[in-house]
C-alpha cells in the first residue's frame, strides 16, 4: 500500500514537471514518513491531494501552518479541514487629538461588510487610553471609513472616538497600503493589509 502512494504522489509531481517547454528533469519521490502511508490511505485523498499541490500555502482551520509535506498530510488524513491564510489589518495614526495610536488584527478573508472588532493581535495608544473596538464601514466602497473607539474616554478632550474616511483609497479588497487621497495632513492615517 505504501508503495503505491509514493508512486501515486511520485506520477504527481512527474506530470507537474514535465507541463514547461524545458526538458523535463526527473522528480524526486516524496518521502512519507512511517505511517503516513497508511494515515493517508485511510484519511481524506482530496485533502492529502491538497498537501501535493502546495502545502507550504495552506492553513489549518485555527490558521497555523505546517513544517512539512508529512505534516500536512497527517492532519489531512486524520480528518482535519484547512482553513484560508489570514488576512492582517493593521492601523497607524498620529497626531489625532488622542495622540498616536494604532491597532492589528486578523480575519480569515478581506471584510467586505461593515464589519466591528474588538479582539485584537495588538494595540497602541498613549498612557491612559484604551482601544476597546473598531469598526470598518462600507470596506468594498471607493471611500471606506474606519473608526477606533477608546472605553473609558481618552485625552484631554475626553475623546470617546477617532475616525477617518479613506477618501478615494479604497476598496480594501486586496493586500497593500491604503491612505486617504486629498486630506490635509497631520494626522497620518494608514491600512495596511497583509496575508500570511
Amino acid at each position: 500500500m505504501r508503495g503505491r502512494i509514493v508512486f501515486a504522489v511520485w506520477l504527481s509531481l512527474a506530470a507537474v514537471g514535465c507541463t514547461g517547454s524545458a526538458p523535463p528533469t526527473q522528480p524526486t519521490p516524496v518521502a512519507l514518513g512511517p505511517g503516513d502511508a497508511q494515515t493517508a490511505a485511510n484519511g481524506n485523498s482530496e485533502a492529502v491531494q491538497r498537501c501535493l499541490d502546495g502545502w507550504q500555502n495552506l492553513r489549518r482551520s485555527d490558521g497555523t501552518g505546517f513544517s512539512s509535506f508529512s505534516e500536512c498530510v497527517k492532519y489531512a488524513a486524520q480528518g482535519g479541514s484547512f482553513g484560508s491564510r489570514q488576512t492582517i489589518y493593521t492601523l497607524t495614526a498620529t497626531g489625532t487629538g488622542v495622540g498616536d495610536f494604532g491597532w492589528s488584527f486578523a480575519t480569515a478573508g478581506f471584510i467586505t461588510a461593515t464589519t466591528s472588532f474588538n479582539s485584537f493581535l495588538s494595540t497602541s495608544s498613549p498612557a491612559g487610553c484604551t482601544i476597546s473596538s473598531v469598526t470598518i464601514n462600507n470596506p468594498s466602497n471607493v471611500s471606506p471609513y474606519v473608526e477606533t473607539f477608546f472605553n473609558p474616554r481618552c485625552g484631554a478632550l475626553l475623546v470617546g472616538e477617532e475616525a477617518q474616511t479613506f477618501w478615494n483609497a479604497g476598496p480594501f479588497n486586496h493586500t497593500g497600503d491604503y491612505a486617504p487621497q486629498a486630506v490635509v495632513e497631520p494626522p497620518v492615517w494608514r491600512l495596511t493589509i497583509t496575508q500570511q
